[in-house]
This record gives structure tokens, sequence and C-alpha cells, in this order.
């Protein structure tokens, strides 16, 4: 039997108000229509659900037999179109998204804190990677975009340039380079150098900045993070790079950041999304607050 679902919403109305014209104003409905709705309903059924006289109407028998059958579902999926229209809205939802660890340390977690004052009913979840393998999540669909950089050209993903970020020198402040306000790749040359991992983009840049004066370095220390590097510098260790977007959330006491020059090094850090999937209204949500972090200043190109 092919029961349509408006004549079971406006009987339930009928049956709560006790009254054909209240259910037909709440439909926006004539009420000739509505009855003529309800008749219609009836004669599907093969039976009176109402009882009817010049001043009020009754629920039959098989009425109140259908109106405990079909309440209920009718209520599931009055919640299930609402929660569906949430996650349309990005009210609702959970999205999950891959970060450089430079990037996380700061812009991401402050963008983060925002959106969950903003979206309360949605869960996020951060993951923290190096570049190439934010791309490989993004194109294998783990996650829902990635914030970082993208080194080549490739068709099956779209770029969105969210900043730019300088990488700077840092060296001890008793070093007598920190006097200066601007220094070379050969000045560098001969310093014990404390480098991130090889997968890490900062890195790339570094070697590839060196590489351009035909010098070759190799680490004297490599770390997993910048923490323990700014700590082997004030330990007077040697020199590290680091980008300047997260210098604002470290400790920067007895080190001292310089500006490198010929080349002067900088990353191009973009929201990463695949070219034939659409961003959940959740996860746009999330991408249009990073970017509103951005133009306020706080996390600007520097």
């Amino acid at each position: 039997m092919n029961f349509k679902l408006r004549p079971l919403i406006g009987f339930v109305l009928a049956a709560h108000r006790g009254s054909f014209s209240s259910a037909a104003n709440e439909l926006a409905m004539t009420q000739p229509a509505f009855s003529q709705m309800i008749q219609g309903l009836e004669a599907t059924l093969g039976v009176r659900l109402f009882e009817r006289t010049t001043r009020q109407i009754t629920l039959s028998e098989p009425g109140r037999q259908l109106l405990t059958m079909v309440e209920r579902p009718l209520d599931d999926l009055e919640n299930a179109w609402a929660y569906i229209r949430d996650i349309t809205a990005g009210r609702r939802g959970h999205i999950v998204f891959s970060v450089l660890p430079t990037i996380a340390f700061g812009l991401a977690t402050t963008t983060l804190a925002q959106f969950r004052v903003n979206y309360p009913g949605v869960t996020a979840r951060l993951i923290e990677n190096q570049g190439w393998n934010i791309t490989s999540q993004v194109l294998s669909r783990e996650v829902d975009f990635g914030i970082g950089t993208l080194d080549s050209n490739q068709p099956e993903l779209v770029f969105r340039e969210l900043l730019h970020d300088e990488v700077m020198a840092v060296v001890p402040s008793s070093h007598p380079l920190a006097r200066r306000k601007q220094i070379s790749w050969k000045n560098l040359a001969s310093e014990p150098l404390i480098l991130l991992p090889r997968q890490s983009n900062v890195r790339f840049i570094v070697e590839s900045s060196f590489a351009g004066w035909g010098i070759r370095i190799e680490p004297a220390y490599e770390v997993a993070n910048m923490v323990t590097a700014l700590g082997m510098i004030r330990a007077g260790l040697g020199v590290t790079f680091l980008p300047r977007l997260v210098m604002s959330e470290m400790n920067m006491k007895d080190v001292t950041p310089l500006r490198m020059r010929d080349p002067q090094p900088a990353r191009t850090i973009g929201v990463i999304t695949c070219v034939n999937r659409e961003l959940s209204a959740a996860a746009s949500a999330y991408v249009d607050l990073l970017f509103e972090q951005v133009k306020k200043g706080s996390h600007a190109a520097l």
C-alpha cells in the first residue's frame, strides 16, 4: 500500500489538536482541502479514523491504533530531517584534517578553538603530518583537507593560498652573528646545524638554499621538533632554521632570529583539497574561519 507522508502528518496533527481547522492552519492548508486529504487517507485505509460531530472530532478505535503505530516513526523521521539539515548548514557533523606541525602549533589550533565555540555540534580531528603525507592523505580521502605546502603541480589537487611564511635562522643571543640584522648562507656554512627531519619542508628549503651556493650540508644534530632545537641552541650547540610564523608561540629566550638573504627563504602555506571532492558545510566553515584568522593579521605573513 502506498502511503503519502503529508496525510499521515495531518492525521497526527488533527488527533493532537482535536480540530481539523487547527491542523489545517499548521500545514498552511484550507480546512476543506485538509478534510479532503483526511478523507482520502480514510478511503485508502478503508476505515474511519475520526468520529465527527458539528462541534468536535474524536479518534475512532482504528484511528487510535493508527496513531500509536505512526507517531513514533514520524517523530524519528522529523528528527532525521532536522539532523540532515543541521549537517547541511554546518551545525552538526565531523571533520578531519591534516596539517603541518608548524601550522598546528599556532594558527590551526587557535582557529580550532574558535571553531568549537562557533560550531559546538561539530566534532573535529586534527592530525599533524609532514607535507608529502598530507597530500597523500587528501588524495586517499583519509582527511577532508590538508593545510600545508604543495611543492609540485598535482592536477588531482586544489591549492588555495593562505599565507607566505619566511624561514629564518636562529642563533644563540651570545653568538657574534646575533648582532647582525641579516646574514648570508655562507655565514652559516661552517656552523653546527640543528635541523628538523628530512621530511620537513623547512629542511628542504634550507638544503636547497645552501645548495644554491654550492654548499652541501650535513646536520650536526637532527631533531624531531622545534622545542628541542631551541633548547640545543640555548645550550650553545649550534644554529637552526624555523618558520617565522611559529616564533610568537615559542620560548625565544636567549636566542635571536636572523633574516637570510640571497635567497630569502619562504614557503607558501595553503589549504589542499581534492579537485573532485566538495567540502562539507562544516569543513568549509573551518576553512573560512582559517582565512578570517589570517586576514585579522595575527597570523599573516611577516
